[in-house]
């Protein structure tokens, strides 16, 4: 049997973004979506979100983008001057070397949007986190012990398999080269712990070696090959609706009618993080 979660990252992000996640979950095949409490339109996610009990809504934990929902002079490492997170490149430096005082500020912060997310109402279903970099060891186990604090039973580790996703990425070759040894033994220790502690996971994330350029075409051959597999697998996205982007690509291949039946045809059944 093969199942298939597919999640829209980044909601709340702005409104282009939650335009068509709302789409895509009406639409589409979408089932679940992670709330970026960083993002400039959190409220509007969350107004989407309480009108569509249908669609499982997770926490997308962000340190590389938008402001931190902590006050900004509390967390000064994680910040630049104007109050903004620094990008992933910068973010990952800090972290590598996560001191005392880094480490003080980053649980205050994650604890802060796990908090702002049990504030909004919506059921709390999972966590991933914006560049997936809650597989940093340290952060990872501060995700755990916020996840137990709130009673959360699955976690997302994007570990993409590489006999399966290598077929179909011909291109940037090295570049995921790199992405597969340096997210695969991440993502093991990630899983050992994560079933230490009860929390559950896909047994396969697909997007990563695509990012940015998710299409029909592509999610086509990626659904022949996953029907092929027994288990629970994902898929993540960044769809939007803004005219000539990747977004608006990703959207139109979440709503193609092509997609849902060849997964209706393939025997794959679409579900939530809640059914796990």
């Amino acid at each position: 049997m093969t199942s298939l979660i597919v999640t829209a990252d980044d909601f709340g992000l702005n409104r282009s973004v939650n335009r068509a996640v709302e789409e895509a979950a009406q639409s589409g095949i979408l089932t679940s979506a992670s709330l970026m409490l960083t993002g400039r339109a959190v409220d509007d996610a969350i107004s989407i979100a309480g009108s569509m009990p249908s669609l499982d809504v997770g926490l997308h934990l962000s340190l590389t983008e938008g402001t931190p929902v902590s006050l900004p002079h509390t967390v000064p490492d994680l910040v630049k001057k104007n109050g903004h997170f620094y990008d992933s490149p910068a973010m990952q430096g800090i972290l590598l070397q996560f001191k005392r005082d880094i480490a003080a500020q980053v649980k205050k912060e994650v604890s802060a949007q796990f908090r702002a997310f049990a504030d909004t109402g919506l059921p709390f279903v999972h966590i991933d986190s914006h560049h997936h970099l809650h597989v940093h060891p340290k952060l990872f186990d501060i995700v755990m012990e916020n996840a137990a604090m709130y009673k959360l039973h699955t976690v997302r580790i994007p570990y993409e398999p590489w006999n399966i996703s290598g077929q179909i990425c011909p291109e940037h070759r090295i570049r995921n080269m790199f992405y597969s040894m340096v997210f695969s033994p991440l993502c093991s220790v990630c899983r050992r712990k994560a079933e230490l502690t009860g929390l559950r996971s896909s047994d396969a994330v697909f997007g990563l070696y695509r990012t940015g350029q998710i299409t029909e075409r592509w999610i086509l051959k990626l659904i022949d090959l996953i029907s092929e597999q027994n288990g629970v697998f994902e898929l993540y996205s960044h769809p939007c609706d803004t005219s000539n982007s990747s977004g608006m690509e990703e959207l139109k291949a979440l709503v193609s009618p092509e997609v849902r039946k060849r997964i209706c045809d393939r025997g794959i059944k679409l579900i939530r993080y809640s059914d796990l």
